[in-house]
Parts: C-alpha cells; sequence; structure tokens
C-alpha cells in the first residue's frame, strides 16, 4: 500500500471524526431501513442478503433485524433472524456517526434450492459484530455503511438507508 492511500485514509477518518463530533442529539423514537449486504457463509461463493431493521433510537439502541441470504451458486438459502444492541462511539446519545453493534438470533437453512419451511433442513446460532458509520441526510434520512464477522457467516459487508421516527 503506498503512502499516499494512508494519508487519504487519516484524512477521510480525522474528517469523519469532526463530522461526528458535532452536537446532534437523537430526537427521534425509532428507525425503520431496508438492508442489502454481500456475506460469505461458505468457502464456495459470495451470498447475496436482503432484509429489514427496526430498531430503537439513543445512546444504545436495540431492535430486531431480518435477513434471508441466496448463494450465487442459488444452492443455500439462508433466513436470519436476530436482535441487536448499537452504542456509537464517538459521542454517547448519538445520531449519526460511528457504531459498534452485537447481533444474536438464529439462522436457518435450505439446501439446494428449496423453499425455508420450519423444521428447516438445518439450523445455528448466529451471532456476530458490526462496524459500521450512520450519515444523516437531514433530520430524517440516512445511510450506514458497515462491515460484520461472525457465525455461521465468516464475514461481510453491507448498506442500509432508512427513516428516523
Amino acid at each position: 500500500m503506498s503512502v499516499r492511500y494512508i494519508i487519504i485514509a487519516v484524512l477521510t477518518l480525522l474528517t469523519a471524526n469532526a463530522y461526528a463530533q458535532t452536537d446532534v442529539r437523537s430526537d427521534k423514537n425509532f428507525f425503520a431501513a431496508p438492508i442489502i449486504e454481500v456475506l460469505y457463509y461458505g468457502v464456495t461463493s459470495p451470498s447475496l442478503g436482503y432484509g429489514f431493521a427496526l430498531g430503537t433510537e439513543g445512546g444504545v439502541s436495540v431492535g430486531l433485524r431480518g435477513l434471508y441470504v441466496r448463494t450465487l451458486e442459488r444452492e443455500v438459502n439462508t433466513l436470519e433472524m436476530t436482535i441487536f444492541a448499537r452504542g456509537y462511539i464517538l459521542q454517547f446519545d448519538a445520531a449519526k456517526g460511528l457504531f459498534v453493534q452485537l447481533n444474536a438470533g438464529f439462522a436457518i437453512f435450505s439446501i439446494d434450492d428449496k423453499k425455508i419451511t420450519v423444521p428447516s433442513d438445518g439450523g445455528t446460532f448466529s451471532f456476530g459484530l458490526s462496524l459500521g458509520w450512520r450519515f444523516l441526510l437531514g433530520n430524517y434520512i440516512f445511510i450506514e455503511p458497515y462491515i460484520r464477522g461472525g457465525y455461521p457467516y465468516y464475514g461481510g459487508a453491507g448498506l442500509s438507508a432508512g427513516v428516523r421516527f
């Protein structure tokens, strides 16, 4: 990696830090956001997922998150349902900025392109940790790019865009 890219990354982080330090209190009660992700559930191909999240606003947010994931080879379908707890790092009662999120719940699988049913072909507990950044676009709309790692997936990156109520 060249020095130029390191300098650009450091300047970007410093700018983002200054942006997050501005005083934005959460006067909203909850948020709703669709999600799109690319994850790795196995060593073969990446998986594409889409879903929805509902959560509270404030210094520590809690909520529900659902994600339907399908491998690009269309072999395995996964339905992941989790609860989450999120904390904002750079300021306590934030509506924007850097956050860390803990996810815990379950994932059920369907193999060979069958529909997911209960009882399913397989299932397991799902847990992980996400690191992301919330960017406000006005007072009500936001976007959140994030990365995450955990189990039963290895890691992934995603984007949510939502509304604060």
